[in-house]
C-alpha cells in the first residue's frame, strides 16, 4: 500500500516538478554544507542530474529536481513535495560511504507558520538522518518504534507526510541508481562480499569457504526444460556470514544473494538459519561449479526446499543484508 500511495502522490506533484538538471543555487549549496559540515561553493558540487534523473525516474518520482556529488563523495538531492498549502522544497544529503541519509533541510514552503513552525527545527529535520536507501519512511503520530518511522509534527500531519514522501523519492531515485551502478561493476573474483545498510561488512574467499564444515546434498531440479540431477557440495550460508561476523545473523532480517549477472533472490534470515536448507555450494558431482565465463571457481546459493530452483543464485559475488 505504501508503494501505491507514493506512486499516486508522485503523479499528483506534476505541476510543481521539472526534473531537469541545473546547477545549485547559493542557498541549496549552503543547505548541503550545513548538513555535511562543509564549506563548498555551488560550483564545487558535481551535477549528476542528467546522469541519474533518467526519464523513467523522473516519471516515477518527478519531485527530485537535482542530484549532485560533493568533493568528498556525498550525494545531495533537491526535491519538491506537496504539503498542506503548497509545494515544499527540501535538500536531502546522503553519505557516499554508508549510503544512509545524513540529514534534511527545508528550503522553501508556503505552509501556515502557526501549524508548522517546528518543521525547520533540528529536532524534526534530524529525524530524517540515518535512513537507509530503499526502505520507505512512514509517518506515525505518537511514537517511532521502527527505524523507518517519522513522528508527525503535532497538528501538521499532512505537512509531515508530504515531507516524508519527498524524502522517500530521494531514497528511491538514489537507491536505484547506486544499485544499478554496483551491478555494472560486479565481477567473480573468487570471493563473496557482504554488505549491510552501513556499508561493507567484509568478504570471504572461496578458499576460506572450502575450509568450512562441508556437506553433500543430492537433489533434483525441475524446470520447463526438464529435470536435472545434482550432487552438490558446500557449506551452510549461515557459516559464511558468521565467518565475517556472527552478529550479522541476529542483527538483520533479510538476505539477498546477488549473482554477477545481476540476478538476486530474497531470503529471510529465518530461512538461512533453519537447519539443512540454505547452502553456498561450490561443487556439483565432484566438479567445481563454473563461473559465468565457463572457468572453474563459481559459487551458487541453493535453497533445498525450492525444487524448481527459482530462488537459487548462480555466479554468486555479493550478499546484501537488511
Amino acid at each position: 500500500m505504501a508503494g501505491i500511495a507514493l506512486a499516486v502522490l508522485c503523479l499528483s506533484f506534476g505541476l510543481y516538478f521539472f526534473g531537469e538538471g541545473t546547477s545549485l543555487t547559493e542557498e541549496e549549496a549552503a543547505a548541503f554544507n550545513e548538513i555535511l559540515g562543509e564549506k563548498y561553493g555551488p560550483s564545487q558540487y558535481e551535477d549528476l542530474s542528467g546522469k541519474i534523473l533518467t526519464k523513467e525516474r523522473r516519471d516515477t518520482c518527478p519531485g527530485v529536481e537535482k542530484v549532485c556529488l560533493s568533493p568528498d563523495g556525498d550525494y545531495g538531492l533537491i526535491v519538491v513535495s506537496q504539503g498542506c498549502k503548497g509545494p515544499i522544497t527540501m535538500a536531502v544529503a546522503v553519505s557516499g560511504v554508508s549510503e544512509k541519509t545524513v540529514g534534511m533541510r527545508i528550503l522553501e514552503h508556503t505552509e501556515t507558520e502557526h501549524y508548522v513552525r517546528d518543521m525547520e527545527n533540528s529536532w524534526f529535520t534530524e529525524r530524517f538522518a540515518g535512513k537507509t536507501l530503499g526502505r520507505h519512511l512512514e509517518v506515525v503520530k505518537l511514537e517511532a518504534v521502527e527505524d523507518n518511522q517519522i513522528i508527525a509534527i503535532t497538528g501538521a500531519t499532512v505537512t509531515t507526510e508530504g515531507i516524508t514522501q519527498g524524502v522517500n523519492q530521494c531514497l528511491d531515485v538514489l537507491g536505484e541508481y547506486l544499485f544499478e551502478e554496483r551491478q555494472k561493476n560486479l565481477k567473480e573474483t573468487g570471493a563473496v562480499s557482504v554488505f549491510t545498510p552501513q556499508g561493507s561488512a567484509g568478504e570471504v574467499s572461496l578458499e576460506e569457504i572450502r575450509q568450512m564444515p562441508a556437506v553433500k546434498r543430492t537433489m533434483e531440479i525441475r524446470s520447463s526444460q526438464g529435470t536435472t540431477s545434482h550432487e552438490f557440495r558446500g557449506t551452510l550460508l549461515s557459516n559464511v556470514l558468521a565467518a565475517i561476523d556472527p552478529a550479522l545473523l541476529s542483527e538483520y532480517t533479510f538476505v539477498e544473494p546477488i549473482g554477477v549477472d545481476g540476478y538476486l533472490s530474497d531470503l529471510s534470515m529465518e530461512e538461512v538459519l533453519s537447519e539443512n536448507n540454505v547452502y553456498l555450494m561450490y561443487e556439483d558431482k565432484g566438479e567445481p561449479l563454473e563461473k559465468k565465463d565457463g572457468e572453474p571457481g563459481g559459487m551458487r546459493v541453493v535453497v533445498l526446499d525450492d525444487t524448481f530452483g527459482q530462488r537459487f543464485t548462480n555466479y554468486l559475488v555479493e550478499i546484501s543484508l537488511e
